[in-house]
């Protein structure tokens, strides 16, 4: 691969892009661009557009609808999907639940597979629930209920197995799986009395509920309610106080010896019988137990005589299995479950095929990520390291991570509920480097596009980032274009990127133009003091730094840091300073020999302020245009609020003369004007703009980040004050 040539139209965000990416001779090891552009300006536009193209699909216009192009061509021939591998800034979090996967294997097959899991967890999540209502049994316990009965261990087999069983469960009665499998009256039915004597007590038991002057009723009134019930009603002194009871179908009411007598009567049949009245006492003895006497009296006697032969020791584990059965057949949820498991199982047992195969190939991904990226608060780890080094099993990833006494706990992905951005993204990254190393291994060629890639990374960890992309340089087919908007990671690139290869965005109203960029070792020296002589911007731009210089050498009650603090602030000096005045200040502090003009710098300043303003172009970096309009801006605005202080002081003469004057300014004047719609302007100025005027060679990034759009829209909102 010898050249890139990338011609886009209307892709998301980019109106126009056309450049040719001419990576030379591959022999020379020189096969990566750096592109610094600042946010919103084209950086995920160009990464969603290369996504596009690696899923096969077609780019577009998302807002307006235009026609999009997007013609990319390697070495004069078009772009395959299988050329590009895209890694994005922004991770995609959807996918970050519990329920997530550990396995290891390319992202795009992860994704669907955690998707395919994802989905079949949740139908059985809804399979377990009906399951729950149809049997009793608590949905914790099901499914081992189940695969107990079955003997299975795993649960979709289980269930398939069911379904296929050819199972009598044509006149199964819904019993309660939970009633009649409870320990305690498993303990009941299992006893040789009961199942001897079942059948009978069971006539008798129902003839209670038919026979003459009966006061019992099924399902609602049966023997063992009504001896708790009087017991009840006699023990807490009913009937001793005078109390007495009306019987269904009695004309008088009557005390608890009729009572008693009555009820006597109507269970003489089994009462006379010590059998039969040993087994209606042992099902009274608790909650569990009463459930078969409510059977006994809800079920017609052909559905009691099923239950009691499927309770017989030899036959209860065929009855388990149809009453599976029976309530998977009732249950749409199970149905569906099936159907849904059924449908991607084939895809699913494909994908960790080919994870088991690649094992080997992530554990190597992984050691080289816990050698490159030393400060997580966490160490990857193939959980399963021999069998998947053998590429027996797929690759589980886990975590170990370590507290401050040195104790390290290990957890899985499943198991982990929330990880930190940097956390995640150092996945992402374990991702990206399997996919350098495998597209190695395949010999194909390839072109990565990397998006903002050190982002929520600490500088320790930035620099690994670097010097693993560094590595990605001297590997044979790989090619990268790294895109950033962090000023300080894309002048770090420049270690390994070719110095013609890093390069700026520029925006003109109708097109995106990448350049080569300049001054990125040291913008001072290669932009501001090469241009300082022939470019008024350049000139003004050096004034923060020049008065920070002496600052350094002379300290700040100096004459001539004095003096060019008048030109960073309104003070009473500041129209009189020329141009001339401020190049001998700079020729004495850098040794040089500039000629200097008579002229107002605070003019050259609002002058220079309004030809940018004016301007469509919006450059990428150029220090010395932010500079001169974060000046502009602030000057603009002590001048509007000095003016405003000293009508409301009647003092057309006051200066501020304290330390920190923008701030001091802003509060006398919300003071005097506490309800003055130009506010909001003013302390925008004071958030944007005034810590940046302070810049120097260690620390001027934050003012690299706004852009100069923002700046230019802000000193037109200072200057209609």
């Amino acid at each position: 691969m010898r050249e890139v040539c990338v011609d886009l139209k209307n892709c998301y965000g980019i109106k126009s892009l056309d450049y040719k990416f001419d990576f030379g001779n591959p022999a020379e090891h020189k096969k990566s661009f750096a592109i610094y552009a600042p946010n919103g300006l084209m950086k995920t536009s160009f990464t969603k557009t290369f996504e596009n193209l690696a899923a096969g699909g077609v780019p577009k216009e998302e807002r307006f609808n235009r026609i999009a192009k997007a013609v990319v061509r390697i070495d004069n021939a078009a772009i395959t999907s299988q050329c590009i591998h895209v890694l994005k800034s922004e991770i995609d979090l959807s996918q970050e639940s519990p329920e997530m996967s550990n396995i290891l294997v390319n992202p795009d097959k992860k994704t669907r597979y955690d998707s395919l899991v994802l989905d079949i967890e949740k139908q059985k999540i809804k399979c377990i629930s009906s399951l729950q209502k149809l049997s009793g049994v608590p949905k914790k316990d099901i499914e081992v209920k189940i695969l107990k009965d079955i003997g299975q261990s795993d649960f979709f087999e289980c269930l398939s197995k069911l379904s296929e069983d050819q199972l009598k469960i044509s006149s199964t009665p819904p019993y309660n799986y939970a009633a009649i499998f409870d320990d305690k009256v498993t303990e009941l039915l299992s006893s040789k009395d009961f199942l001897i004597n079942a059948k009978e007590f069971s006539e008798r038991y129902q003839q209670v509920f038919t026979q003459d002057g009966t006061i019992f009723k099924k399902d609602i009134f049966n023997p063992i309610k009504a001896e708790r019930s009087f017991a009840t009603l006699k023990s807490q002194g009913y009937f001793e106080g005078g109390h007495l009871l009306y019987l269904r179908g009695d004309c008088s009411p009557v005390g608890i010896d009729e009572v008693e007598e009555r009820v006597k009567v109507l269970l003489a049949k089994i009462e006379e019988d010590e059998r039969l009245k040993s087994i209606k006492d042992n099902i009274s003895n608790n909650t569990q137990t009463q459930a078969i006497a409510s059977l006994f009296e809800s079920l017609p006697m052909s559905d009691i005589e099923i239950l009691l032969d499927g309770l017989k020791p030899e036959n209860q584990g065929v009855f388990k299995s149809i009453l599976w059965r029976f309530y998977l057949e009732n249950s749409p949820e199970t149905i569906t479950y099936l159907s849904l498991y059924s449908a991607a199982k084939e895809e699913i047992d494909s994908i960790e095929k080919e994870a088991a195969v690649l094992a080997p190939e992530w554990s190597a991904a992984v050691n080289l990520f816990n050698d490159r990226f030393t400060d997580m608060p966490f160490r990857l780890l193939v959980e399963n390291h021999v069998q998947a080094a053998l590429g027996k099993e797929r690759a589980k990833l886990a975590y170990m991570f370590k507290d401050d006494d040195g104790k390290e706990v290990k957890l899985g992905r499943n198991e982990l509920k929330t990880l930190s951005q940097g956390e995640k993204r150092a996945l992402y990254l374990l991702n990206f480097i399997f996919e350098v190393e495998a597209k190695t291994k395949l010999n194909n060629e390839t072109i990565f596009i990397i998006d903002d890639v050190a982002d929520s990374f600490d500088y320790k960890n930035k620099h690994a980032i670097i010097q693993y992309l560094e590595d990605i340089e001297g590997k044979a087919n790989v090619y990268q274009i790294i895109l950033t908007h962090n000023y300080d990671f894309f002048r770090s690139l420049t270690k390994f990127v070719h110095r013609k290869r890093c390069l700026m965005a520029n925006k003109h109203p109708d097109r995106i133009e990448l350049v080569t960029a300049e001054g990125v070792e040291n913008y001072f020296i290669g932009i501001l003091k090469r241009d300082f002589h022939k470019n008024l911007r350049a000139m003004c731009a050096a004034i923060p730094f020049t008065r920070n210089i002496i600052e350094y050498t002379k300290g700040d009650k100096h004459p001539e840091y004095l003096k060019l603090t008048s030109l960073l602030h309104q003070k009473d000096d500041t129209d009189a300073i020329t141009h001339k005045d401020f190049v001998d200040i700079y020729n004495s502090t850098f040794c040089c020999q500039h000629p200097g003009i008579e002229r107002s710098i605070k003019d050259i300043i609002f002058e220079q302020a309004e030809a940018i303003s004016g301007s469509p172009l919006q450059t990428g970096l150029n220090l010395e245009d932010k500079v001169v309009m974060s000046m502009a801006i602030r000057l603009k605005a002590e001048f509007y609020m000095l003016e405003k202080i000293r009508g409301a002081l009647n003092n057309p003469n006051y200066w501020c003369t304290d330390h920190g004057q923008f701030g001091k300014l802003l509060g006398q004047y919300i003071g005097h004007y506490p309800k003055s719609l130009s506010i909001p302007a003013l302390r925008k100025v004071s958030v944007t703009v005034s810590s940046n005027i302070h810049l120097n060679s260690f620390m001027y990034e934050p003012i690299l980040d706004l852009s100069i759009g923002h700046l230019s829209e802000l000193y037109k909102d200072v200057k209609s004050l």
